[in-house]
C-alpha cells in the first residue's frame, strides 16, 4: 500500500532534509540537482539530474545522457519518518544520508549496470531511468 495522504503531508517537512542529505552523500561525484516527488498514488522518491554541460547541448541525440534518475524510496521507511517523533526523525535522516550513496550505488549495480556512471553524471540512454532502493 503507498502512502496516505497524512503520512504525504507529513513527510512534507521532512523533504528538503532528505533531499539535503542526498545531495551531500553525492558531493563526490557529478553535480546533482534532487528533488523530492512525493505524490499521492505514486511510489515516493528522489529525482537525480546532473547538471547539463555544454557538450550534452550540441547532440542531445546521441549518448551518453546526461543523468536523469529516479530513486524510489522504500515505503517503510517513509512511513516510519512520517510517524517518528522529532528526535527518532532526526536520527533516521542522518542515517538516510549515511546510506544513501551505497545504497544507490547497489541499486544502480543491480538494475542498470552498464547504463548509468554516477562518478560521469551520465548514461546511456535518455529519459529518466529508475531503480528502487533496497530496505533497511
Amino acid at each position: 500500500m503507498l502512502l496516505s495522504d497524512e503520512e504525504l503531508a507529513r513527510l512534507q517537512s521532512v523533504a528538503p532534509f532528505l533531499q539535503s542529505e542526498a545531495r551531500q552523500a553525492l558531493e563526490a561525484e557529478a553535480d546533482y540537482e534532487v528533488t523530492m516527488e512525493l505524490q499521492a498514488h505514486l511510489q515516493p522518491g528522489l529525482r537525480v539530474r546532473a547538471s547539463e554541460p555544454s557538450h550534452f547541448i550540441a547532440d542531445r541525440d546521441a549518448p551518453p545522457y546526461p543523468v536523469d534518475l529516479f530513486v524510489g524510496l522504500p515505503l517503510n521507511e517513509l512511513r516510519a519518518l512520517s510517524h517518528a517523533d522529532d528526535a527518532t526523525r532526526e536520527a533516521e535522516i542522518a542515517r538516510f544520508g549515511a546510506r544513501f550513496s551505497p545504497r544507490l550505488l547497489r541499486a544502480i549495480a543491480k538494475m542498470t549496470p552498464h547504463e548509468i556512471d554516477l562518478d560521469a553524471g551520465v548514461q546511456s540512454e535518455a529519459g529518466t531511468m529508475s531503480v528502487m532502493l533496497d530496505e533497511n
